[in-house]
């Protein structure tokens, strides 16, 4: 009977112990390493608590300052990362060795805490994931795998890339999503003729003003910032625009060409005259040499003299039209061969046509006396 009693127990026992365990404690805590941008496009500091956020005390440091624990999962934005390697290698002229110091010591808890545990990247920025797989797949892609490869650089191991961890709607106005798309645009654009770092960081930028953690004045700031950005960078690869005076029937056009970034690239460039007055083709394939400036002639022909707008721009290898566009202002002031005889043929015309109506007043005059 006691054996027996003992025994239900024993089950009653084993049985509470999976009725009676609490919620939190049977899933894994997350830790999300996220917060609002603290730099700008330049790499300067923003006048905000970002130092003191980093401390032990403070929103960011309470999340690193733990005690190491292997069951956590690690949500983390690499752009704040970013931020704070920033802000760990700021030129001490720039700010106090207080912030250096307390960089370093958060990236060093961060990695610390996070090395036996699983962490996951999120698109770089913590942008509004709902918003972008509607306008913008192809980027939150490309958001991802960048964050991804960020911070498996500075943790030294895998890390996951997995879309979903985010929250949050940053509810973007049209006219920022106008924005976002124009720049959008134009940066991939670049990225077809370019590897370089400075146009591939920049692209990932653009989507930190769709962080929902952003208020309205912060995201317009955010926005104009990296308009001013992206206007920067586009002119460093670009055909510069010019005018030009044409004083024969054919000449040699000299267009000059720019590529102010670090790594080489090799362009075709589009040219398309807005009237007929002029004849000119496209050029293809031009290796441009990192930080270089370049000039080539391009064959023009003069088919009627005046004014001509030439619109120049880069095509990418798939035939698309990428980058700046560039005005060139031709005025041709000498007139082709064959437009010389046509106006002469017509004023010998107009000549014969006259003498022949002054011979018939002539004759009718007479005829009349």
């Amino acid at each position: 009977m006691r054996i027996a009693l003992a025994s239900k127990l024993l089950v009653v026992t084993f049985l509470s112990s999976f009725i009676f365990i609490p919620a939190a404690s049977a899933n894994t805590p997350v830790v999300r390493i996220v917060d609002k941008p603290h730099l700008n496009s330049d790499g300067s500091l923003r006048k905000n608590n970002f130092v003191q956020s980093l401390l032990p005390s403070g929103k960011l440091g309470r999340l690193v300052f733990t005690p190491p624990n292997s069951s956590k999962t690690y949500v983390i934005d690499a752009a704040l990362i970013d931020e704070v390697q920033k802000l760990a290698l700021s030129n001490p002229e720039e700010v106090t060795p207080e912030a250096v110091v307390a960089a370093e010591n958060w990236l060093y808890r961060l990695k610390v805490g996070s090395a036996d545990n699983k962490v996951v990247a999120l698109a770089y920025g913590n942008p509004d994931e709902k918003m972008l797989k509607r306008i913008a797949p192809s980027e939150l892609i490309f958001y991802t795998k960048y964050a991804q490869s960020k911070l498996e650089s500075y943790l030294g191991r895998p890390v996951l890339a997995q879309n979903g961890w985010a929250t949050g709607t940053s509810r973007l106005s049209y006219s920022f999503i106008s924005d976002y798309t124009e720049n959008r645009k134009l940066l991939t654009g670049l990225n077809t003729l370019t590897t370089a770092a400075e146009v591939i960081d920049l692209r990932a930028r653009l989507a930190i003003p769709l962080n929902p953690k952003l208020t309205q004045k912060e995201r317009a700031y955010f926005t104009y910032d990296n308009n001013k950005a992206v206007v920067r960078v586009s002119e460093k690869l670009k055909v510069t625009a010019g005018r030009y005076q044409i004083t024969s029937s054919s000449a040699k056009l000299p267009i000059t060409l720019v590529n102010n970034l670090d790594t080489a690239s090799v362009v075709s460039v589009s040219l398309i005259p807005m009237n007929t007055r002029i004849q000119i083709e496209n050029v293809n394939n031009i290796t441009l040499a990192p930080k270089s400036r370049q000039q080539i002639l391009v064959p023009v022909d003069v088919i009627a003299p005046g004014s001509t707008l030439v619109l120049a721009q880069f095509i990418n290898s798939k035939g698309l039209l990428v980058g700046q566009v560039s005005k060139l202002e031709l005025n041709a002031t000498i007139i082709d061969s064959r437009v010389a005889w046509f106006t002469t043929a017509a004023a010998v015309l107009l000549f014969l046509g006259a003498v022949t109506q002054s011979v018939r007043r002539i004759r009718r005059s007479r005829s009349e006396k």
